[in-house]
């Protein structure tokens, strides 16, 4: 029992001075939630790092995310650490709800580093993004299957995180992704579901990356060179056993000259990596 269980709140505002650089014009947490003094970047952007003194995600744990960038301004969103789900008893869950505003010609990066969620551990996280005109979002997630090296891979009971992104008051994206583990190996046919051919088969960590507004700096085709890809998507039984470099990547566009990355791997630095990489391109 979690008795220390209460609502977290982080709350920024940012936005451009006449000096052309970004500034944090309102900020309100609680515990445990801290931020740190921003960074600034040599865009006229900034990056900020949010704290935490609890050591991960407990039990009724209910966390409320809130972002706005106004016109015209950077801001570049990470956390301190990997972050840690921890167990949970029957019955018990936690959730985190975030919510951001980026105005025209402004940018947001929520880059978080990946989470790991313990087994029997229950969480639910939703986020929903509203762009205006001319702004810019690039989104990173990264979930691995649990502590792999203590032998907890998809032990976890649930892992909920739906995704939704307006682009001037439409919805250009949604993604639902509801897992269900093997609950402390309670029901070990999950864990063979989640490791079937048609789920993440034997890789251990699944990454994705959200690129929206990017369009007049790169093209499909530049993001799959950059990424080592075929021009075309060629997933057959004998690309696959090819493949030595254990990551899997694939790149898709929507209607709206959006881009989303999709990448499965034996580890998280390889999809940061890879992340970074994308991030550099664009710059």
């Amino acid at each position: 029992m979690n008795q220390f269980a209460h609502v977290s709140r982080f709350e920024i505002t940012a936005s451009r001075a006449v000096s052309g650089k970004t500034f944090i014009e309102d900020s309100f947490f609680t515990s445990p939630f801290k931020i740190m003094k921003p960074f600034a970047q040599d865009d006229g952007s900034i990056a900020v790092f949010l704290q935490s003194a609890s050591p991960g995600i407990l039990a009724d744990d209910t966390q409320i995310h809130k972002i706005k960038v106004n016109r015209r301004a950077g801001v570049e969103i990470r956390s301190q650490s990997f972050e840690k789900i921890f167990k949970m008893d029957e019955g018990k869950s936690a959730e985190r709800k975030i919510t951001a505003e980026v105005a025209e010609d402004a940018a947001l990066i929520y880059r978080p580093l990946p989470c790991i969620p313990f087994s029997q551990s229950n969480f639910s996280s939703s986020t929903e993004i509203l762009l205006a005109e001319n702004s810019r979002l690039i989104y990173e997630d990264c979930i691995c299957a649990g502590r792999v090296a203590h032998g907890e891979v998809y032990d976890f009971t649930r892992y909920k995180n739906l995704v939704k992104i307006y682009r001037e008051g439409h919805l250009v994206y949604r993604d639902n992704l509801f897992l269900e583990g093997s609950d402390g190996q309670t029901h070990p046919e999950r864990k063979v579901l989640l490791q079937g051919k048609t789920m993440f088969a034997n890789y251990t960590h699944c990454g994705g990356m959200l690129i929206f507004g990017y369009s007049k700096i790169t093209d499909i085709k530049k993001l799959r060179a950059t990424l080592g890809l075929d021009e075309k998507l060629l997933y057959t039984e004998e690309k696959m056993k090819s493949d030595n470099q254990k990551i899997q990547i694939e790149v898709s566009e929507n209607d709206y000259g959006d881009f989303i990355i999709r990448c499965l791997s034996d580890s998280a630095e390889k999809i940061q990596n890879l992340f970074e990489l994308v991030r550099n391109s664009l710059r």
